[in-house]
């Protein structure tokens, strides 16, 4: 009797034992076949080799302009090792880099609650709602604002760059103290940022039209205003002889200055900059408009005051300060393997 007990518990035991042990061999199965889904964990989020290969398509030229021609377009390119390094570590680097800055302003996102953590196929579900927003406005002929439609690779760029700019935003308001102090020693510490070669005031005016035949008014209005300017300098009683024109005093220079940055102030500018003091230049075709200048001043290698541009400074070191977060954050993430080779990604993305 006793000898059939000790059978039945030696039994037992070694059932016991095979489904602990197919137990574990399904988890470590399960694991295995979770790695294989991706590429890397960065802090335990997964990359998945859809993202993987958007950024390795992404970079690949970025990597291939650094070498000859036919260096390029020998075999085995990717994996030859070229002056102590191959290509494809290159690559990998590169990729690591942009994925490590992403996820660390994605991380920094979700911690400050400016969005929920979300996934890159989550991610591709946006931009394809994105995509059918834009139609959908296309078609009723509303005004649509950047693309009228996004590819994989232009959304998870937008994507990441709002991002980054609504998170900077957030976190700027309560996590940054920058003094008058502070902006005034970067003004001082960097005047060179602050010194432009010329700068112009002007008196700008502006008369719009609608036909051709206010075409003809405001051009015969533009050259008596021009004359009117030539022949005084009270701009009070100028204003009073021409109710009907809009008449602005703006300092332009070529370094604080939006003329030249758009195609409607490029033409103004390119004026102003060559006119003297008491110079009048018009009547002249802008924009729809009948315009007309005058120089009243004009400067030499000027400086900006440090009143005009504090505010501009604050935001910078604001922004650097921002940036130095995401730094850190980006420092000290944890990278690990997945199951997928990078390489092999790369190269069945290059090969494409």
């Amino acid at each position: 009797m006793k000898k059939r007990v000790w059978i039945l518990c030696v039994m037992t035991a070694v059932l016991i034992g095979v489904a602990t042990a197919c137990s574990t061999d399904a988890s470590v199965r399960d694991d295995k076949q979770n790695q294989k889904k991706n590429v890397l964990y960065l802090d335990g989020d997964e990359v998945t080799e859809d993202e993987y290969a958007l950024l390795a398509a992404e970079y690949k030229n970025q990597v291939a302009m650094q070498y000859s021609t036919e260096q390029v377009n020998s075999d085995d390119f990717w994996e030859t090792e070229i002056d102590g390094e191959t290509p494809v570590s290159k690559l990998e680097e590169l990729i690591l880099d942009q994925l490590k800055y992403n996820y660390a302003v994605k991380h920094l996102a979700v911690e400050a609650d400016v969005i929920e953590d979300y996934t890159y196929a989550e991610l591709q579900d946006e931009r394809e709602g994105e995509n059918q927003e834009r139609s959908g406005q296309l078609e009723n002929e509303e005004t649509v604002y950047g693309l009228t439609s996004y590819d994989d690779s232009a959304y998870y760029n937008y994507w990441y760059s709002n991002l980054e700019t609504q998170w900077k935003n957030s976190w700027i308001l309560e996590n940054t103290d920058i003094t008058e102090t502070d902006c005034r020693n970067y003004y001082e510490d960097h005047m060179e940022e602050y010194t432009y070669h010329t700068g112009v005031t002007v008196i700008y005016a502006e008369l719009p039209y609608d036909s051709e035949a206010e075409r003809g008014k405001m051009q015969n209005t533009g050259l008596s205003l021009s004359h009117a300017l030539e022949s005084s300098h009270d701009l009070k009683e100028i204003k009073e002889a021409f109710p009907e024109v809009d008449f602005e005093e703006l300092e332009l220079n070529d370094l604080d200055t939006q003329e030249g940055m758009s195609g409607v102030y490029t033409q103004r500018w390119q004026i102003a900059s060559q006119m003297e003091k008491g110079q009048v230049f018009g009547p002249y075709e802008g924009d729809g408009a009948v315009c007309v200048i005058k120089c009243i001043d004009r400067t030499e290698n000027g400086e900006l005051g440090f009143d005009g541009v504090k505010s501009r400074i604050k935001r910078l070191l604001q922004v650097e300060t921002a940036n130095q977060c995401i730094s850190g954050t980006v420092e000290k993430m944890k990278v690990e393997d997945g199951g997928i080779s990078t390489e092999s990604v790369i190269l069945k993305t290059v090969s494409n």
